[in-house]
């Protein structure tokens, strides 16, 4: 017999609707929970979308474990995850922050399973070569209806902010002013050019060429393999998550509820993203400056041991 996927108790649930701030509809209800659970019912896709975006807004998208620890790795756990970044408030990269989620939809009742993806060079070239980077990314597919939805939230500063469902060319606003779609497509490395599998694209704007993000089939993925990528993303000295540190948090407009923006910080500057339009918001010369950034802009609080973890690492600001 399989051995059953972990779930969140109510109590963990219940402290990670308080973590992202969600806002029940009707009061009267006992919890959250029971809140959430009725709504998902009701009106699934709407939540879902709702959901995505609190969390966007409220856990940062980061690799601080792989900096700022004595450890230097990552435990892809549901406890461990659930620790991390609800307890102690801190961020997480893709399947971290993406299986987090994943194991909170499971426990609210959601039919979701996760697969694995590839990521295009695209997106920090800003251009097309139709080469993808081996499995390393994780993403949700989320059945409501009996129709398919993709559901990320561990793609940084390219992630999608809504759930798109797994139609061809179906397009949507990711921050406004740039959009977001999937299209199906046969990589150029494939020898079988019959078979075609799910590409993310993103677009700064209406009049900019589409550029690749993730490419992913519809394969359900199971812990043990993504145990595999997140040691190979990790820990791979040519993966640049072990030598860069970055973290990006979505900013949420209070009014209208949708994602307008990002803060961010990378290299020696944190930075705030709206509309297209780039503001330093403080050039970060040392540790001291990185670290109280990070509290500041990102709510993440390091421990003095986890602050000395960087000492050494060629991602140590001095």
């Amino acid at each position: 017999m399989a051995p059953e996927r972990a779930k969140y108790t109510d109590a963990q649930l219940e402290a990670y609707l308080e973590r992202i701030a969600y806002s029940p509809a009707d009061k009267s209800m006992p919890n959250l929970v029971e809140e959430a659970r009725a709504r998902i019912q009701n009106y699934p896709l709407e939540i879902l979308s709702e959901l995505q975006k609190l969390h966007l807004a409220t856990i940062p998208w980061g690799n601080s474990s792989l900096h700022y620890s004595q450890h230097h790795t990552i435990s892809l756990h549901p406890d461990s995850l659930y620790e991390k970044m609800v307890e102690r408030r801190l961020d997480g990269y893709c399947m971290e922050s993406t299986g987090l989620f994943f194991t909170v939809l499971r426990s609210l009742g959601y039919h979701v399973y996760a697969t694995g993806g590839r990521v295009s060079p695209a997106t920090s070239s800003g251009i097309d070569t139709g080469l993808f980077a081996s499995l390393g990314h994780m993403i949700l597919i989320v059945i409501i209806d009996d129709a398919r939805y993709m559901v990320d939230v561990g793609f940084g500063i390219n992630c999608a902010t809504a759930p798109l469902p797994l139609q061809e060319g179906a397009t949507a606003t990711c921050i406004a002013p740039s959009e977001m779609r999937l299209v199906k497509e046969t990589p150029i490395e494939f020898i079988d050019k019959s078979q075609k599998i799910w590409i993310y694209q993103t677009r700064k704007n209406p009049e900019s060429p589409w550029l690749p993000g993730i490419c992913f089939s519809e394969v359900e993925f199971l812990p043990q393999d993504f145990e595999a990528m997140n040691f190979s993303v990790s820990q791979r000295r040519t993966s640049w998550f072990t030598h860069q540190f970055v973290c990006v948090r979505m900013i949420m407009d209070p009014a209208s509820k949708e994602i307008i923006g990002q803060c961010i910080i990378s290299g020696k500057e944190a930075k705030k993203r709206i509309g297209g339009e780039t503001q330093t918001l403080q050039v970060l010369e040392n540790e001291q400056d990185r670290v109280h950034a990070l509290a500041k802009y990102f709510g993440v609080h390091l421990r003095k041991h986890e602050i000395e973890g960087i000492r050494g690492f060629v991602s140590e600001l001095k």
